[in-house]
């Protein structure tokens, strides 16, 4: 097997972990001596710690941070982004990116996942998540030779990262509540979602309930957001960070905190209480039940993509107006959680809206008082994804096939 010249672009922590750390793995299995380099891209959802989680993950790869990445964009000489043959594999953000480094360095380009219909001819490899995506880069303009169903990268994410098996679907104990990892939710969800959970310690005494909060953010960052005072919009509270023993202290409860990157946490619950994002995929890999939460509380605070994700910035009409747009865009859509999205239905239920913590713990002890229908969803989204296992080895498979061929053709020529 030829040493392999793989070039890859990322950007936020579901991309970092859901995408890249399986297909790596892939990888790296394949070929150790694989000349990898990784440009994590400028991105409004990432944590800042993207760049460092790789480097730990892959000290083999070089790892190119988004200010390396805007030197290289405006010209300037970057270490590692030198022209040369191989391929670049596009694992998240803006396509644009992907084929500008593309074509600036000469590599033959690759996407997952997204396409647009102007850069149709831009990659020749098109790897499509299901049937239903694959059609999507079809529509677009792809050519069909090009475009391979390989599956959702998160499930062997998930998969990869487990020492044991999860229990089954709807057994367990207690809760995981995943407050999310962006500056935004760690800074107004965390003391909301401590709120609730002091609620379902009031009305369910005894329900073992731990916070599950991204190894991408620091401990520093975490006692911040604990202790710091809540946000009046959320009704959330302050509490007590406890790093050592990792425990938070809210209003005489002590609940458990878990930074761990191996899920084993969320895969012995029995209901997970999440935002949307590429975690409520993991927990239906795991067949957890959840709950997924949508608070539009403080749309100000909202990443959003484009200027919308700054226009609250602009003196005296730029709140109102990305109020505006962000109910707006939510009334438009008709679901925010990705399992909900791939099975065209509500499985998980969504509770969107202006929320009170006590709306999410309501629904969260009906959940838990129904455990028949939890063992119902978390069947049905264990299913939904079980197909997808071993997508990162179909990938990785496929790239180095058509590195051989393309190895092959230049020795031709």
């Amino acid at each position: 097997m030829s040493e392999l010249n793989l070039f890859v672009t990322t950007n936020g922590p579901g991309e970092v972990m859901g995408w890249a750390r399986p297909f790596l793995r892939a990888v790296y299995e394949r070929e150790p001596r694989a000349r990898v380099t990784v440009a994590v891209l400028p991105c409004p959802y990432a944590t800042g710690k993207e760049t460092e989680t790789l480097r730990s993950l892959f000290p083999n790869a070089t790892v190119l941070d988004p200010h390396a990445y805007g030197r290289f964009l405006v010209g300037r000489p970057v270490g590692g982004m030198e022209r040369g043959s191989g391929l670049l594999q596009y694992l998240g953000g803006d396509l644009f990116h992907a084929k500008t480094i593309a074509r600036r360095l000469g590599l033959r380009a690759m996407t997952y996942k997204f396409t647009k219909r102007s850069y149709a001819k831009t990659f020749e490899r098109l790897y499509a998540t299901d049937e239903g995506n694959a059609a999507e880069m079809r529509a677009m303009g792809a050519p069909p030779d090009r475009v391979r169903v390989v599956g959702n990268l998160v499930a062997d994410a998930v998969v990869g990262s487990l020492e044991r098996l999860p229990p089954p679907p709807g057994t367990g104990e207690g809760i995981c509540i995943m407050p999310g990892s962006r500056p935004y939710e760690l800074r107004h969800l965390t003391s909301f979602f401590m709120a609730a959970a002091c609620e379902i310690a009031r009305l369910r005494p005894g329900t073992k309930i731990t916070f599950v909060v991204s190894p991408f953010n620091s401990d520093q960052d975490l006692a911040t957001a604990i202790e710091q005072p809540a946000d009046p919009s959320f009704s959330g509270v302050s509490g007590r960070f406890d790093a050592q023993a990792r425990t938070m202290s809210v209003q005489g409860n002590t609940f458990a905190v878990d930074r761990s990157p191996d899920y084993q946490a969320v895969a012995s619950s029995q209901l997970v209480i999440s935002i949307p994002g590429t975690k409520c995929m993991e927990a239906a890999v795991l067949g957890r039940a959840m709950l997924v939460v949508v608070p539009v509380n403080r749309v100000d605070e909202i990443a959003m993509n484009g200027v919308l994700g700054y226009i609250h910035r602009v003196p005296l009409i730029g709140l109102p107006f990305k109020r505006w747009a962000a109910r707006k865009v939510a009334e438009r859509v008709t679901f925010f959680a990705q399992p909900n999205i791939d099975a065209g239905r509500i499985v998980a239920p969504e509770l969107r809206g202006f929320l009170q913590p006590l709306d999410v713990a309501q629904k969260a002890i009906a959940m838990l008082d129904d455990p028949h229908e939890l063992r119902l969803q978390g069947e049905t989204l264990a299913a939904l994804y079980a197909p997808h296992v071993g997508a990162a080895s179909r990938m990785a498979d496929d790239v180095f096939a058509f590195a051989g061929r393309s190895a092959a053709q230049q020795v031709a020529r």
